[in-house]
């Protein structure tokens, strides 16, 4: 199932939200709930900031953070820092910026945009800018903006400009691939009239 009908911001975002229930209803999972417990980890070339309570450090250069089994990856990530130095907000820039995270039953989320907004405490990542999403199990999702819960793997969207929100849905019952093709039968060659004489 395909969404490519101009609708308004308002539209699109309602729309979304419905089609996006619809789209993770039929194959319920929950985000990699040990992920939530694992450290968060940063590797980049450089950062200027310190860790202190409420502090804020810019990480630039090839950055990767990772907790668990989600990943984000960008040029630029400035990280907010808790009351206990604990990460409570991470904002990516990149071109683009990634994420990916597996679930419960093993699958795979794979994100991308120009930025990735991910609010530690509050289990979301909003992707804004050329906004992609793919579910390989379940379909994929592309708008101005998407949020994408880490909690849950439930996900709205919205369009903005006049391109609209787009999504596509796996079918429910994959037909599996056909086997190997059986090679056709050598062709029997044909009679010929002019048949010599003794």
């Amino acid at each position: 199932m395909q969404s490519t009908a101009r609708i308004s911001r308002a539209s699109a975002k309602a729309l979304f939200a419905v089609l996006g229930a619809g789209m993770l209803a039929a194959m319920p999972a929950v985000a990699k709930q040990s992920d939530r417990n694992e450290q968060v980890k940063v590797d980049a070339k450089a950062f200027d900031g310190k860790q202190q309570p409420q502090g804020i450090v810019i990480y630039t250069g090839n950055v990767v953070i990772t907790q668990g089994t989600l990943k984000v990856t960008g040029s630029k990530a400035t990280v907010y820092l808790n009351d206990d130095n604990s990460v409570k907000r991470v904002v990516i820039d990149g071109g683009p910026a990634t994420m990916q995270q597996q679930d419960d039953d093993g699958n795979w989320m794979h994100g991308r945009a120009n930025n990735i907004d991910y609010k530690v405490e509050e289990d979301y990542a909003v992707l804004t800018g050329n906004a992609h999403i793919d579910q390989p199990v379940k379909g994929t999702a592309d708008g101005d903006k998407l949020t994408y819960n880490t909690k849950d793997s439930t996900m709205t969207g919205e369009s903005s400009g006049g391109a609209p929100v787009h999504m596509t849905f796996q079918p429910k019952n994959k037909t599996p691939p056909a086997g190997p093709a059986k090679p056709a039968a050598p062709a029997k060659p044909a009679a010929s009239d002019d048949k010599k004489k003794p």
